[in-house]
């Protein structure tokens, strides 16, 4: 058996291939093109190709997506390593400090035989498109409120009684004002004709009487009347209208790619089909992890536990792992308790026992990772009796 280490970065990969027994037979480094990837495959070649060839990266974003996907190609598999355990590996197999990628690629070849060889899932294609349709999503969400908390800093400063007008909700008669009249002298200054208008986009909901009141705000605002601020606004707005429509669009393409995917979450109630997404996409091959507590501890949600002689301590919840996932879980534990009476009963048991809200949602959450868990890794359709 061969065991091949890669060091994956940017530009150039580090690769360390040995024997099961330990014999260093190549050390090289490629790389990340066309040229590189005929070298690594040139080596891997001339290893004996009835011998099983494992091969080992860690877990680096982006940057090993194309090595992957010519891996796969190639006729091989791979298996991806946390970065952490790999650190933590290599300091139990020596006491000095040292890390360069060479010493990164050995460990990895190191550590594949140590390991369960549990390589990659056949839906690798559409779990990484949709990994990435998802991540994107989540900035494209960040940017929209990072835009929406913009545009009401600065209606603070030239209409700061528009807001509350319409109860802090900038809705889309709120918006339809602010872009076509612009400012809160126009809006002093609307007509009949007008009113008709609005009262046909807010369905009704605009009434003569708050008309006159939002025109008497407007002619009386103690708001800063600037040219300058009056521009940034409508350029905060067209921002905001982008992220929105870039949100609907990007949404279309993740159910279309989420239904090609084989999956059972679709079958939980009350979980958004977006959500699932996320957390189907968050997850990759549910098979990569051996039991449920390995699925906790990598959306972030296992206890530290402190332990020394007969002290045991338990400390607050690590997080780590991947952030969008654990929010995923998070955002639809509340909803949760909602559909699924078996978890209503299980966060007022843990209430009852005298824990706040949050600590007994993240107990809720763990609840649910094991109940994916179950649903996935079996590809059975939800059934709130095998909650336990």
């Amino acid at each position: 058996m061969y065991l091949v280490g890669i060091d994956i970065s940017k530009y150039k990969h580090n690769c360390f291939v040995a024997t099961d027994s330990g014999v260093p037979l190549k050390e090289f480094v490629f790389e990340n093109n066309s040229e590189g990837f005929k070298l690594f495959h040139k080596a891997l070649s001339e290893l004996k190709q009835d011998q099983e060839i494992r091969i080992g990266l860690e877990s680096t974003g982006h940057y090993g997506t194309n090595l992957k996907q010519f891996i796969v190609a190639s006729g091989y598999t791979y298996l991806e390593f946390n970065p952490y355990l790999t650190h933590q590996f290599s300091k139990a197999m020596s006491l000095r400090r040292t890390k360069t990628d060479k010493v990164d690629a050995k460990t990895i070849s190191n550590m594949l035989g140590s390991v369960d060889y549990k390589t990659l899932h056949t839906q690798f294609y559409h779990i990484n498109e949709l990994k990435q349709l998802v991540r994107d999503r989540d900035d494209i969400l960040t940017n929209r409120s990072k835009t929406l908390v913009k545009l009401t800093n600065l209606l603070d400063i030239i209409f700061p009684e528009f807001k509350p007008f319409f109860n802090n909700k900038l809705g889309a008669t709120a918006f339809f004002i602010l872009k076509k009249y612009k400012s809160p002298v126009r809006i002093s200054k609307l007509t009949m004709k007008d009113f008709d208008e609005l009262k046909s986009k807010s369905k009704g909901k605009l009434t003569y009487p708050k008309f006159s009141r939002l025109k008497s705000l407007a002619k009386d605002t103690v708001g800063v009347q600037s040219d300058i601020y009056n521009k940034r606004t409508q350029a905060l707005i067209k921002d905001y209208e982008y992220f929105d429509q870039s949100l609907d669009e990007i949404d279309q393409e993740i159910i279309h790619l989420f239904k090609e995917t084989k999956t059972m979450l679709t079958t939980i109630p009350g979980l958004g089909i977006i959500q699932a997404a996320t957390i189907y996409a968050e997850i990759g091959d549910i098979h990569l992890f051996s039991n449920p507590q390995k699925l906790i501890a990598y959306v972030g949600f296992d206890v530290s536990i402190n332990q020394s002689g007969i002290s045991e301590h338990r400390g607050k919840i690590v997080k780590r792992g991947s952030p969008l996932l654990r929010k995923a879980i998070w955002t639809y534990a509340l909803p949760s308790l909602r559909f699924i009476p078996a978890l209503n009963d299980y966060y007022h048991k843990k209430k009852a026992e005298g824990k706040h809200h949050k600590v007994a949602l993240t107990h809720v959450c763990r609840k649910l990772i094991r109940m994916i868990y179950h649903i996935e890794y079996n590809h059975i359709v939800f059934d709130d009796r095998e909650i336990k």
